[in-house]
């Protein structure tokens, strides 16, 4: 009756394990890189809507769009009214287009885009859907509309959310 392995089992296992373990690793790696590359720092928007912008389409600044996720954004306005969002693409941040509507939100109009904007009463945020990075673009940006005029808004958000 044999007791315990041969030598050349152990080694077997030890390898085995040292495998897994570097296995593991990577896989740890690679989960903590893919959670923790997106763009999440907000972009804050302090804006008057005057008597002759309120209802005009508006967008923010252009920024690097990192993962797949969806664009966050938050109506922080304590006076001001409700904020259709919606998102815009490209992959040149100096563009003066205004075709740059996200496909999910179709095409680019005077009264802002031509579906699923989303509707933000303030003190309320919305994780905006888009196909930014399924769709090759690089960089991102909050079209938006202030639905009311004579009061101020503060608005934040970012090109990925957690």
């Amino acid at each position: 009756m044999q007791r315990g392995k041969h030598h050349g089992e152990k080694s077997h296992d030890r390898q085995r394990l040292r495998q897994y373990r570097a296995l593991f690793a990577a896989v740890s790696a690679l989960t903590f890189s893919v959670f923790s590359a997106g763009n999440v720092s907000d972009t804050i928007i302090n804006i008057s809507a005057r008597s002759n912008n309120g209802g005009t389409p508006c967008r923010s600044i252009w920024r690097e769009k990192k993962d797949y996720t969806s664009v966050w954004c938050e109506n922080k306005s304590t006076s001001g009214g409700s904020l259709s969002a919606w998102v815009q693409r490209t992959n040149n941040k100096n563009t003066s287009s205004v075709k740059t509507v996200d496909r999910y939100y179709g095409s680019w109009s005077y009264n802002g885009a031509t579906k699923n904007m989303k509707n933000l009463p303030k003190g309320t945020y919305y994780y905006l859907p888009n196909y930014v990075k399924e769709d090759g673009y690089k960089y991102a940006t909050l079209g938006y509309i202030m639905n009311k005029e004579a009061v101020s808004y503060h608005i934040a958000w970012s090109p990925d959310s957690i």
